[in-house]
């Protein structure tokens, strides 16, 4: 790895690679036997998988990798984006979240997981316009 913003998205990617998918397993561990409710938790383990690959080959230095680690940071933002705006829905309803924390908590969290995405997609293309400059 070339810069510390390389150093400091690889990192990021890593954690939240492995930290989405557990962390959607708790939030929902009331539902994961509903087969119904399978695409409300599995979207999670896809950008985890994603940041993840996306790490693994910025650690093997393979060509044009830091272009995967930028689409993977583009791709998870903007789901978590669309799953942040949609957590106020919870808010129109009685029910709240149907996870197992309040509707307030999950709003939170995942404003701040949005930001940690948006830092580590800043980095990654940081990253990219440092390599290119110095080619």
């Amino acid at each position: 790895m070339t810069s510390n913003d390389l150093r400091v998205s690889f990192k990021m990617a890593v954690v939240m690679g492995l930290f989405l998918p557990v962390a959607e397993t708790i939030r929902r561990i009331n539902q994961i036997l509903e087969y119904r409710e399978f695409f409300s938790w599995f979207d999670d383990y896809l950008l985890g998988a994603v940041l993840l690959w996306s790490a693994y080959k910025v650690y093997n230095k393979a060509k044009n990798s830091v272009a995967y680690l930028i689409a993977a940071w583009g791709i998870a933002t903007g789901a978590l984006f669309l799953s942040f705006i949609g957590q106020f829905r919870y808010y129109q309803t009685t029910s709240g979240d149907p996870g197992v924390f309040s509707t307030t908590f999950v709003v939170v969290a995942k404003g701040l997981i949005l930001l940690y995405m948006i830092i580590g997609l800043t980095k990654s293309i940081k990253a990219n316009i440092i390599s290119t400059q110095n080619q």
